[in-house]
């Protein structure tokens, strides 16, 4: 009997083996279902608002050209004070402080532009690049396991969620299972050993059978 029961408990060690690995394997892919759906929806808010924030980022690029036109035309006025003083070194002295005042504007307003630029070409590329995210996000949800596999990229987000709530439920089941086979190893264990076992893992509950059995006068286990 005491033979059976530890062959018994060997393979509910085995048996939760496979459910744990079973379940891990189960919970990487929600990870994975729930990054492709964070990057869908990503993509999804991208391009929604896109032209909201083409006509914006447009509109500071005008603004800041504008106001660059602005200073430049008082760079060229505070030019044109420094030719008039001529030979008046307090007139020549106030314009030529005009002058690098007026320079310093068009340096920073030169900047604005040049961020605003860069801010409209960033915004560009994006919407060539981003987009193009979703083939790949398909193909990756196809690797996925699911009943319910993405027809198309526009389905991708409503998948995620068909596919987070079906492994939800399929490691539910398998932690279920995994503590029934957890209380019948330590219900094994404690009847091997004489004492109870509850509250160790399967493999503890094994190693604790083990120990006792081998010790057991005249009694030499099988070691796996």
């Amino acid at each position: 009997m005491d033979d059976r029961a530890l062959s018994e408990l060997r393979d509910l060690e085995r048996r939760d083996s496979e459910l744990s690995d079973r379940a891990a394997e189960l919970r990487r892919l929600d990870d994975e279902v729930a990054s492709i759906r964070s990057a869908a929806e990503a993509v999804g808010a991208f391009v929604a608002g896109l032209p909201e924030e083409e006509a914006r980022r447009s509109a500071e690029l005008g603004a800041a050209a504008i106001e660059l036109g602005e200073r430049r035309a008082q760079l060229a006025h505070a030019e044109q004070e420094i030719a008039r003083a001529g030979a008046d070194a307090e007139a020549r002295d106030a314009a030529e402080r005009a002058r690098a005042r007026a320079a310093d504007h068009v340096a920073v307003a030169q900047a604005r532009v040049d961020r605003a630029e860069a801010a409209v070409s960033d915004l560009r590329r994006d919407a060539e690049q981003v987009p193009a995210q979703l083939p790949v996000l398909l193909e990756r949800a196809t690797r996925v396991e699911s009943s319910t596999p993405p027809i198309d990229v526009s389905s991708l987000v409503e998948w995620a969620s068909h596919a987070h709530a079906e492994l939800f439920v399929a490691v539910r089941q398998l932690d279920a299972q995994r503590e029934r086979v957890i209380r019948e190893a330590n219900e094994l264990a404690s009847m091997l050993i004489g004492e109870a076992t509850y509250g160790a893992t399967v493999t503890q509950a094994l190693a604790r059978a083990e120990a006792h059995w081998v010790s057991a006068p005249g009694q030499v286990s099988d070691r796996r």
